[in-house]
């Protein structure tokens, strides 16, 4: 199933409106109406959840020394050490690289493949008669602490790989991986994190075992403690907002079946402009009973346990 454009969403409320003809509601008024009605079904329904990756592909490299004598150089990568059953290589998948010399020195390492399921990469570079050379990787976006700091914004969440997200609006839950385990931070509320909790200056750095968010919407912010004592990886559960339709081109990351209402929420605004408070408030009704329909039917509940026994 195709996804709509704004130009199809366009279509539909105008039609609803009655508005075929672009006689009395200015078009760019529509435009604005369809962005606010995609973000209020996200944030109804937290159609656009997800989590942030604890592993990426190696996108670029730097040589910190050229080293000396190089004539025929290779350049080897090491295999994927933090595969994170994703697909399409839910094992990884081994990036590849190849160096470029001059005068016998290794000038910069090209990235051929930049692979999957890294988080620490390293590279060598052998060579019949060639020594000394340092190359170090960098991956693509990886969600993990950073020493001795305490506060993390919700716009530190980098997005771009994700087509169509916007910004982060609510974090569910952070976890940690900690010598081969993944465990999730307690959240209390930051006035009992305040009192009870953070006591200690930043003298006492550890794994974070309390998370508390402070900041709300996108300007939210979570305060974790004790302090990393280093760059723990760490899987941030999220809600996101959709960037705003401008054109045919725009990505449209709400899925279906969640874009069925958003035309009757903009109609609602529609027939306000036009001075018709009951056709709005049917229109507002349609939309409540889509996005509430369609809630039921994409989390119906689960039995944990298909055999009578508690999950856990």
């Amino acid at each position: 199933m195709s996804q709509p454009t704004l130009f199809s969403y366009v279509q539909d409320v105008q039609t609803l409106l009655r508005e075929t003809k672009q006689d009395q509601i200015d078009p760019g008024d529509i435009v604005k109406w369809v962005n606010r009605a995609r973000r209020e079904i996200c944030l109804r329904t937290s159609c656009l959840r997800n989590i942030t990756p604890i592993a990426g592909a190696v996108i670029s490299a730097s040589v910190s020394s050229g080293g000396h004598g190089y004539t025929a150089p290779t350049v080897t990568i090491t295999p994927p050490d933090y595969p994170s059953g994703v697909r399409p290589f839910p094992n990884g998948n081994q990036a590849t690289a190849s160096a470029v010399t001059s005068a016998g020195t290794i000038s910069s390492v090209n990235i051929s493949y930049g692979g999957s399921g890294y988080y620490q990469p390293a590279a060598t570079i052998t060579d019949p008669t060639g020594t000394g050379a340092v190359v170090t990787l960098a991956t693509s976006y990886v969600s993990k602490l950073v020493q001795g700091q305490e506060v993390y914004l919700f716009s530190d969440i980098d997005l771009s790989q994700l087509p169509g997200y916007d910004a982060v609006y609510y974090v569910e839950s952070v976890s940690i991986l900690y010598a081969a385990q993944r465990y999730s931070l307690m959240v209390p509320s930051f006035s009992s994190y305040q009192a009870m909790i953070r006591q200690f200056t930043n003298q006492y750095q550890y794994v974070p075992f309390f998370c508390a968010q402070l900041g709300q919407g996108t300007n939210g912010s979570l305060f974790m403690y004790p302090l990393p004592s280093t760059a723990w990886q760490a899987e941030m559960v999220f809600r996101a907002l959709p960037q705003d339709l401008s054109d045919d081109q725009s990505v449209e990351a709400l899925p279906q079946p969640w874009t069925d209402g958003i035309a009757h929420f903009a109609c609602y605004f529609g027939y306000l402009s036009l001075q018709n408070p009951n056709m709005a408030r049917l229109h507002l009704e349609l939309f409540e009973k889509f996005t509430h329909g369609y809630s039921v039917a994409a989390r119906p509940g689960r039995k944990p346990n298909p055999y009578g026994r508690p999950a856990w």
